[in-house]
Parts: structure tokens; sequence; C-alpha cells
């Protein structure tokens, strides 16, 4: 039942039950599910007691994969075949764990599994298909031995360290990229299942990603997901020796005349205060409504250097997300690239601005969004 109610709707982001429990509001437009009290429970207790029981759903269906599907067990191949959530499964255990518990064996011994299993949950999240393939080609040790950096750029292995481990240098016990990817080689089988969840993940994207230029040199692609410290990374506020500013929607990067904002259209009490939940919506595919910090006025340096952006020489950037988590895994943001213009704007602390857009947003970020 589940997955009929899913196949219907326009996410999958959340959890089955919880769509239910608020009556189906990601249906696609016009449309409307209604069901009676007694069966609305009936549903939901069942659902409940099926997520509720990874532990046993999961390797029996690992077990029973090859004879059903006649297809190799990869993790692709599992998730295309049952339509769980890779985030619900990874954050509980590894792909080479759930294997293990299937076969009764125990054959992961990687030393540092229990941050590995993030790296592998967010790998499951990412959306660059270049950066997942430099993430592969560690996995699999395909790598020139370029000194320093396996042939990638200072920003790109940053932005690779902060996907594996998430902190810093000096946090990790590594001093340089190569005792960064070393150490993660050194836990084989969580290299192995990064290699099956990269290949999954670059099959399917819910939207295409593209090369844009910004004027200067840049990794990132157009549409693709990314975590904080990688989008920081690529600006080189974030490296081997500080993780870089935290807790901020906006990173000046003075040397590049750029000013990164970071989005999150459905802002929950809890995870915001008051004078951070600012009122930021897109108004169509083009148009996005966004407000500055709470300090910034018109006359101050900032406020100018927006309103006045193409005169200074500025790029104002923008990555969204509808919600800051995913299945209780933080969720990514998305690169919607430079803004065009500034259409409109009032006020002060904050400044209210409607941007228009250089590129067309996803249309699936306009719908979720614009109904926050």
């Amino acid at each position: 039942m589940d997955r009929k109610f899913s196949a219907l709707l326009r996410t999958t982001r959340r959890r089955i039950d919880r769509e239910i429990e608020e009556e189906f509001p990601n249906l696609p437009p016009g449309c409307n599910i209604q069901l009676e009290r007694v069966a609305r429970e009936h549903i939901l207790s069942n659902i409940r007691q099926s997520l509720g029981s990874l532990d046993t759903f999961i390797p029996e269906s690992i077990n029973s994969f090859q004879a059903e599907n006649q297809l190799p067990l990869t993790f692709g191949n599992f998730i295309r075949a049952t339509n769980l959530s890779p985030v619900e499964m990874l954050k509980k255990r590894s792909w080479s764990e759930w294997k293990d518990l299937a076969a009764g064996t125990k054959t992961v011994e990687d030393p540092d599994i229990s941050q590995t299993r993030k790296a592998l949950t967010r790998i499951a999240l990412r959306t660059d298909p270049e950066f997942l393939e430099k993430a592969m080609r560690i996995s699999s040790a395909l790598v020139a031995e370029t000194p320093g950096h396996y042939g990638m750029t200072d920003a790109e292995a940053n932005a690779l360290h902060y996907t594996l481990w998430s902190g810093d240098g000096s946090k990790m016990g590594v001093s340089s990229h190569k005792d960064s990817f070393a150490r993660w080689l050194r836990n084989p089988k969580s290299a192995a299942d990064l290699v099956e969840i990269a290949q999954w993940r670059r099959s399917w994207c819910p939207y295409p990603t593209y090369e844009i230029d910004l004027g200067y040199p840049c990794q990132l692609r157009l549409h693709a997901a990314y975590g904080f410290r990688e989008v920081t990374a690529a600006f080189s506020k974030a490296n081997l020796q500080t993780s870089g500013p935290a807790g901020t929607g906006v990173v000046h990067v003075e040397e590049l005349r750029t000013y990164i904002h970071f989005i999150t259209f459905r802002k929950e009490e809890k995870d915001f205060a008051p004078t951070t939940r600012y009122k930021d919506y897109p108004i169509s595919l083009e148009l996005l409504h966004w407000q500055s910090q709470s300090n910034t006025t018109q006359e101050s340096e900032t406020g100018k250097n927006y309103l006045n952006f193409h005169a200074n020489r500025y790029k104002i950037l923008f990555f969204a997300r509808v919600d800051k988590s995913t299945c209780g895994e933080t969720t990514p943001f998305v690169f919607l690239g430079p803004a065009k213009s500034l259409k409109q704007y009032e006020g002060d602390r904050p400044i209210s601005m409607i941007w228009e857009l250089e590129h067309p947003m996803p249309a699936e970020i306009f719908e979720e969004g614009r109904a926050v």
C-alpha cells in the first residue's frame, strides 16, 4: 500500500505515514485522496509496522532478490526494486552491513564505520555527476598519483574531504588530502559501498545538471545538490585547516565579489529563531522572493552591493532546499545559479527583494517551495 500511495505523489522525500497523517499535501494540483477513518487507521498501522521492521524486511528482500528479479544484487537494483528510501536504509546500516545481516555474517570491519556510514548517506543525496565520479575514483583507487590532490584542484579535494568526513583535518587527524583519502580507503567495505551508491545516484537524478560560466573557475554545476561545506569549499572558504563559516545564510566572498545565499523555504520553528525566519519563497520559475539578513539596510555597504550589484560587478548566487532535513538527515542545497536582475526591493532590516534568476529553477523545487 505504501508504494501505491508513493507513486501518486510529486515527491517521496517524506515518509508516507506523514503524508497520510497530513492528508497528502504533495499530491499533484487538483488531486486528493480521502480515506475512511477506520481504513486510514488500519493503513497507518500497517505502514508504521513495516517501516519499523526494516531489520526484517530488508534482509528478507536481499535473500530473495535475485530469484524474484533475475538481476544482480547491487544497491541501485535493490532500491529500484523495493522503492525503499536510500536515506532511511543507510542512516541505520551501510549497504554491506545490511548484506551481512541478511547472510548472518560479519565481514564489515571498517575502523571508521560510524563516520563512513554518514558519508554514504551524504553521497546518496548528492547529484553532481562529476563530483560523484571523483568520489568513485577515489573509492576505487583509480586515481593518478598527482602529489597531494589525486588530479583534483584544491577546491575539489576540499569539497570531497568534507563529504567523506565532515570535520576539518585536525578533527580527523589528517594533514593532507592524500592522508584524508588514504584514511577513507582503510575502510574497504564503505569504499565499495560508495561506488555502488554513487553509480545508482548518477543513473537517477531528479533533474539535469549543467556547467555554467560565472566569470571565474568554479566546479559547481547548475541544479546539482551540495552540502554547505562543499559549497564553501568550492569558494575557498573551507579547507583542511578550517571548516569555515557556520550557521549563516549568507557568505560573502570578497575576493570574487560574490554573495552566496543558502535558502530553506520551509522554516520550522524548532530550527530557526524568529530573527532568521525570513520570508524566502519562489514566485515563479524565474522569480525568487528573498529577505536580507536582519541587520542589513539599503544604505549599508552590503545593501548597496545588492541594489547596485551590476554596477558594483557583484555575483549574487542562490542555493535552495525545501526542508532542512530529509528522513532525519541534513538536506543538501540545489544550486539555482546567479541572479540576472533585481526586480523589486523595499524596507530595511531586512530588505525584501524580488530577484530574477538567470536560469529557471527546476519545476519540482518551484512546486514544493511555493506551497510553503
